[in-house]
């Protein structure tokens, strides 16, 4: 396991005093759009970090969550609309995003549907059939990043021209705030080159990790589905401070900033963790109960993504 430290785009969200945080909670595309709207209204200066793409033509294949945010992460960044490009089949789904982000948007059986970077943030099912889809535009030389759990590197490099590198990446939503972690792997066709434009991609979301295509699935748990796990505990938290009588907001600046302490405190010391718990006294919890809840979850979501890949398997 090799691990890629990337410098993290600045953050956007503010670190100060909690009455200036919107407290009301939402879902993650509904975040994406208040968050889009404010943020894609002016061009910002091409960020260094996008140095290795910023030549490049990127086509971008399905409007999701995860499309949104690296549309959102690309264009924060300063990288060139004119070299982005939305492709899909839906032109209803084309013509929005077409609205919302201001980007050329194309039919994927259309000749203006062509790139040297795919990007393809489809559904898993539908990755393998969009591959198929644009295999007519695909050239020597060119790279396509799946970002769908549950497809694996094998079944990508199948549909995959000779000569077409192939990469996986795991998304991450905390790469809405460029402070994701993303795991990623490599196929047999990536160069040097590959790589270094793959990780200026990488860059502008966060930090990454390469993993063997093996693991790929346990980073559904450990990172990409993660965040569902870890915000009940800032949940409970927070209402616990609500329960002492703190605005809702005051309470929740206290959680994360222990959240994020106690990261930091991993993070910058060699210290185990018995010798952290170790610091305080006081013990009001089933820490082992606790742990293998955890480590229980990070195993049902690799099943998840077994199951899934296993499933797509049969339907090829």
């Amino acid at each position: 396991m090799v691990t890629v430290t990337a410098q993290a785009s600045p953050s956007i969200v503010p670190d100060h005093h909690p009455n200036s945080f919107n407290t009301k909670g939402s879902a993650l595309h509904h975040a994406n759009r208040s968050f889009f709207s404010l943020s894609l209204q002016t061009m910002p200066d091409i960020s260094p970090l996008l140095d290795p793409i910023i030549d490049q033509r990127l086509a971008l294949i399905g409007v999701g969550a995860v499309g949104r945010i690296l549309i959102q992460r690309l264009k924060t960044n300063g990288f060139p609309p004119e070299r982005l490009i939305v492709c899909d089949a839906d032109p209803q789904r084309g013509n929005r995003a077409q609205r919302e982000f201001n980007l050329k948007t194309c039919p994927l059986d259309d000749l203006c549907c062509r790139a040297d970077i795919w990007l393809i943030t489809t559904p898993p099912a539908a990755v393998l059939s969009t591959i198929q889809s644009i295999e007519d535009h695909l050239k020597p030389g060119q790279t396509v990043i799946s970002f769908a759990a549950g497809v694996s590197m094998a079944q990508l490099e199948d549909e995959l021209p000779q000569n077409v590198a192939a990469v996986r990446i795991m998304p991450n939503a905390l790469s809405l705030i460029g402070r994701g972690v993303n795991p990623v792997t490599y196929g047999r066709e990536c160069t040097l080159e590959t790589r270094a434009k793959v990780q200026a991609l990488l860059n502008v979301l966060g930090e990454s990790i390469v993993l063997e295509d093996s693991q790929m699935n346990w980073a559904v748990g450990l990172t990409g589905a993660s965040i569902r796990w870890l915000l009940p505990v800032l949940q409970g938290m927070t209402l616990a401070g609500i329960d002492a009588g703190l605005s809702e907001a005051d309470a929740r600046w206290i959680a994360a900033k222990m959240m994020s302490g106690v990261a930091a405190l991993t993070l910058n010391t060699e210290m185990s963790f018995e010798e952290m718990k170790a610091l305080t006294s006081v013990q009001v919890t089933d820490e082992e109960e606790i742990i293998e809840l955890f480590q229980e979850a990070a195993r049902r979501a690799k099943e998840f993504a077994d199951n899934l890949e296993q499933s797509l398997q049969q339907q090829r």
